[in-house]
Order: structure tokens, then sequence, then C-alpha cells
């Protein structure tokens, strides 16, 4: 049972670390005219989110699974933790900071686009680096656990 939940552990984690890499396309985004930056956010980000929370909740879901039942044995059950931690983060980052930018976002026309629109560009990007070193380290912790 512990070498099934690190399997998909370790498959949960990596598909949310490839959507987190995904993210990171701030230096071509930073080159594109406002309405082609709100369109890209508005059509190709639109969907993204439903997915992706039922994905990561999954992957909370399975590294806690994984902490519990190789609790006893000497490193398994701490980067187990270690990476529920950094999931559990990665959702409240998304919660709190960037799901009220995509509904800001989301909320703008051509015309509506506002004078600090970058600010908001900007931030989605750093928000989102920071998910994905955080994404990195909880695949590296669930590989590690499965090779300890």
């Amino acid at each position: 049972m512990s070498a099934w939940i690190g399997f998909v552990s370790v498959f949960l984690l990596g598909l949310a670390s490839g959507v987190s890499f995904s993210h990171l396309q701030g230096g071509p985004k930073r080159t594109l005219p406002p309405t082609q930056f709100l369109a890209v956010q508005q059509i190709l980000l639109r969907n993204y989110g439903s997915a992706v929370g039922g994905l990561e909740a999954a992957a909370l879901v399975s590294t806690l699974a994984r902490a519990v039942v190789t609790w006893g044995k000497p490193l398994v059950p701490v980067l187990a933790s270690v990476a529920s931690a950094c999931v559990l983060v990665m959702i409240i980052i998304w919660a709190v900071w960037i799901d009220p930018i995509n509904k800001t976002v989301n909320s703008w026309t051509p015309e509506s686009l506002p004078s600090n629109w970058v600010d908001f560009r900007d931030r989605w990007h750093l928000l989102h680096a920071c998910r994905f070193v955080l994404s990195v380290v909880a695949f590296s912790a669930v590989i590690g656990g499965l090779v300890a």
C-alpha cells in the first residue's frame, strides 16, 4: 500500500510541477501589448483553476497519506510531510493571492484595462514562480521518499 501511495504522490506532483512550469512565461509575456496579454490570460488560462485545484488537492491528500502509512520509518514520513506542507502552501498562495488576480483580470475588457495592469501581470508571475519552487521541492521530497 505504501508503495502505491508513493507512486500516486510522485505522479500527481509530477503533473502539478509540470503545470507550475507552464506558468513560467513571464519573460515572453512581458513583450505582449496589453490587449494580447489580456487575451492570453482570459482565453488560454481560463480552465486551469478547477483542473489544477483538483490535482493539487489530490496531491495534498496523497502526500499526507504517505506520511501516515510510513509513520515509524526513519525518513519517509518527514519527506512526505515536507511535500504536504509545500503543496498546502501552493494552494494557499493560489487561493489568497492568485485567484483574486485571476478574477480581477477576467473582469477586464480591452477598453477597461487599468493603467496598472502590468503590476497585476508581474505579481501573477512572481506568485507562480514561488509555486513552481514549492512544487519542485515537494516533487523532490516524494521522490526522495521512494529511494530512501
